[in-house]
């Protein structure tokens, strides 16, 4: 089997099948972002920097849930490939036990405590009231998106990606009407402001997981399951659990307190600096989509083929989608250069800030595609292979020991602009797609973690993914 062959429609089929469906919901929930953003822009720069620090920790609280359900999927997805629908059930019961167990500290700490987060990376007062204003009200909603992320997440390891794109749908309707509504006082409703943008997110939320689980429960889909099928978990089954799963979230939770030291930095370099990289990163995370929905779905399907023992054709399709993620970098980061004055022209924000943005954004088309290159072989290949501990490793070191001293010579040591800060931070990516490129070629990603094992359940059967 050759590596390029773009005449393989089976690679074709499954990544469109699987990815596309991934790529369109994440661009709907950025899209979710972006519109907050564009609408709080209209406040000024004041208030999109306060909401830019106050997603931070929901940025914190999505990555320690992402690290979790990122673990499970790689059983889901391997249980899948084996045809063990009592496996997928079960390690959807952990999902959702330790989501929800996650979410409490988070929704403690956010919805009493948000002004003492707030501060940790700003010293404006005005920045710090109008952060802890909007995390006081969106906190609450963490534990509705704890199992939303749990069923979405899962779903894609079973073949089911379009649930979860048709409840994002509904979160972006309801989001763009309510923020519209609620923001600027609309449709006879109270102008509320910051606090509005807040509650039009909670309300979005609460219905997005409504309409995912209104899906799955009625049409009796793979993942609805009872609550007799989160019972009965083995010794052995939570050994085979922890081991690669643990890595995962111990990956993302570091990374993302290395990721968030960022904001800590640019917070240093004023208002402005935070403005223009939190404008920056909503129009990037529309790009970003694309190449985000290929990680996910390489790990799906890279699952599912090592669980039914195709490992030969994960090996292949593996370098197939490490070359088809250098092309969409590339594709992603052209477009970013062309639209990003466009999307400028929405946000209320002062020329200082305008023209930082204009200068920055070369920075981010730039590092496309490495960063492309990277989600793919650590989200996709590294973690549907079970090759969990390696991807921890790289994911690990390079903001801690190559973007935070580089944001500290940038900032500290030579007081950069932002736009050189940035360029600085993103060596990291170089480092991680150089050691991810020759773990790929050496195969020792490639891990069956389900061989001899099975959930046997009576009654329970599978079905042919749709």
């Amino acid at each position: 089997m050759k590596v390029l062959d773009f005449k393989d429609k089976r690679f074709w089929s499954l990544i469109l099948h699987c990815g596309l469906p991934i790529a369109l919901q994440n661009l709907i929930l950025n899209s979710v972002t972006l519109i907050d953003n564009v609408l709080i822009g209209g406040l000024g720069d004041v208030n999109i920097a306060a909401v830019g620090i106050a997603n931070k920790m929901t940025f914190i609280f999505s990555v320690f849930l992402f690290g979790v359900n990122s673990g499970v999927n790689i059983f889901s997805a391997q249980f899948w490939g084996k045809k063990d629908l009592q496996g997928v059930r079960k390690v959807l019961g952990l999902s959702l036990l330790l989501s929800l167990a996650i979410s409490l500290p988070f929704t403690i700490f956010g919805g009493f405590f948000p002004q003492f987060f707030i501060d940790i990376f700003s010293d404006d007062p005005e920045v710090i009231h109008q952060g802890a204003v909007y995390l006081r009200i969106l906190a609450f909603s963490y534990p509705i998106l704890a199992v939303t992320m749990a069923y979405s997440i899962q779903s894609r390891g079973v073949g089911r990606t379009r649930v979860p794109l048709l409840s994002s749908i509904a979160a972006l309707a309801s989001n763009a009407l309510l923020d519209y509504a609620l923001i600027y006082g609309r449709f006879g409703l109270p102008r509320l402001e910051i606090a509005g943008a807040a509650i039009a997110t909670v309300i979005a939320i609460i219905l997005e997981c409504l309409v995912l689980l209104g899906i799955i429960y009625l049409n009796k889909f793979e993942l609805a399951a009872k609550p007799s099928d989160f019972r009965g978990y083995t010794k052995d089954f939570m050994m085979r659990f922890i081991g690669p799963v643990t890595p995962v979230i111990f990956n993302e939770v570091l990374w993302s307190i290395g990721v968030t030291g960022y904001t800590y930095f640019y917070g240093a370099m004023g208002t402005e600096a935070v403005a223009t990289v939190q404008i920056l990163d909503v129009i990037n995370s529309i790009f970003i989509s694309l190449f985000q929905g290929l990680g996910n779905a390489t790990g799906s399907i890279t699952g599912n083929l090592i669980g039914s023992g195709e490992d030969e054709t994960a090996r292949v399709y593996a370098n197939r989608t490490v070359i088809t993620a250098g092309a969409l970098g590339i594709l992603t980061g052209g477009l970013l250069l062309l639209t990003t004055p466009f999307f400028l022209g929405f946000f209320d924000i002062s020329d200082a800030t305008a023209a930082i943005c204009r200068k920055t954004m070369f920075v981010y088309a730039a590092y496309m595609i490495p960063k492309a290159i990277n989600n793919t072989i650590i989200v996709g290949i590294c973690r549907g292979g079970g090759d969990t501990v390696f991807a921890a490793i790289i994911d690990v070191c390079a903001p801690w020991l190559v973007g935070l001293p580089m944001a500290y010579l940038g900032v500290k040591v030579f007081a950069l602009p932002v736009y050189f800060v940035m360029a600085m931070i993103n060596l990291e990516e170089l480092f991680k797609v150089i050691l991810g490129l020759i773990r790929i070629k050496s195969g020792k990603w490639l891990n069956n973690l389900v061989r001899d094992f099975r959930m046997d359940h009576e009654g329970d059967s599978l079905t042919n993914m749709s």
